[in-house]
């Protein structure tokens, strides 16, 4: 019963999210198309805020059991983004505006499209290769495109605080706000190499128990063995 439960929650959230993410990515390609990057900002700002606020439920999902991922990596991929996108999309026109803002925002969604739809379809054991591969392969391009939108809103709103007055004239809670954009952004450097290794390992990984039919290979048995 439990484990019923616990499936068609799993299966909504994830299509839930699915769902969320692609109308997110609608929306910034319809600006992308349109050329009215600017006014992206405008549209997808709730539908934005929903959907990657929502994925700190991943962390608890991994914290409960729910989900096999460690939760410190669901972590440390859930708060870059979320930080990001409250700390420094929300709080300034000067990231809002940027073509950096919308990298990032379509780079996620180009990831996460394919990412939650895997996670409800391998529910049911009824994953796609073509899916499969997308799941493991996009991310070489698009976590670098990602990381870049990132950093790029991050420095927009960086550089509008600090033009419009010396760092030591301004409140407190800017004082600390632009610390933080500099401690989290200094982060990015160790970060973001180690979350790149650990998708390269996974991906190898994945690929290989596909191809042994989820079954891991003689010789990595014989290893756990000694």
């Amino acid at each position: 019963m439990a484990k019923g439960l616990a499936l068609v929650y799993l299966l909504a959230y994830n299509l839930a999210c699915c769902a969320g993410w692609a109308y997110v990515l609608f929306i910034c390609v319809k600006h992308i198309r349109a050329e009215t990057i600017a006014d992206t900002w405008s549209e997808v700002e709730l539908p934005l805020k929903i959907v990657q606020t929502a994925a700190v439920l991943e962390v608890l999902h991994s914290m409960v059991g729910l989900v096999k991922s460690p939760w410190a990596t669901a972590f440390m991929q859930v708060f870059s983004r979320v930080w990001t996108l409250w700390a420094i999309m929300d709080t300034t026109d000067a990231a809002q505006t940027t073509v950096f803002f919308v990298l990032a925002c379509t780079s996620w969604g180009l990831v996460e499209v394919p990412r939650y739809l895997f996670y409800a379809l391998n529910l049911l054991n009824a994953v796609p290769y073509p899916l499969f591969w997308l799941r493991y392969s996009l991310f070489a391009v698009l976590y670098p495109t990602g990381i870049t939108g990132e950093l790029g809103t991050m420095y927009h709103a960086f550089n509008f605080f600090i033009t419009q007055a010396p760092i030591q004239d301004q409140p407190l809670f800017r004082q600390i706000h632009l610390v933080s954009i500099v401690l989290v952004a200094i982060t990015y450097i160790p970060g973001s190499p180690k979350m790149f290794g650990h998708m390269v390992k996974t991906r190898s990984k994945q690929f290989e128990l596909y191809k042994n039919g989820g079954k891991e290979s003689g010789d990595k048995k014989d290893k756990k063995k000694h």
